[in-house]
């Protein structure tokens, strides 16, 4: 993963969310600055860690020899060989006893 080239990616998301929060405290009205800009500011921070977070994922999945070899796929479904969790992985363990 190139960490430079990345963090030069996020910093401009950064300074995006940052001025869509100045830009919510400074707009809430006299007297109501956290409750006129609270959840916009929420709101813009959040959608900072989804984006940010979903980048470095991607940027983790394009690197590397395991993104060649296929070992992530969020949408992949589970084959024979996949272990299985929860209770039907403890049955499965209970039984080979």
């Amino acid at each position: 993963m190139d960490r430079q080239a990345l963090r030069r990616r996020l910093r401009g998301k950064v300074d995006e969310a940052l001025d869509q929060a100045m830009d919510a405290v400074e707009s809430a009205p006299d007297g109501q600055w956290i409750a006129g800009s609270e959840w916009a500011v929420r709101g813009a921070f959040q959608d900072l860690m989804r984006e940010c977070f979903q980048e470095m994922i991607q940027a983790k999945v394009d690197s590397g020899p395991a993104a060649s070899a296929g070992s992530f796929s969020p949408g992949a479904r589970p084959g024979p060989d996949d272990a299985v969790q929860g209770r039907a992985a403890r049955r499965r363990a209970q039984r080979r006893r």
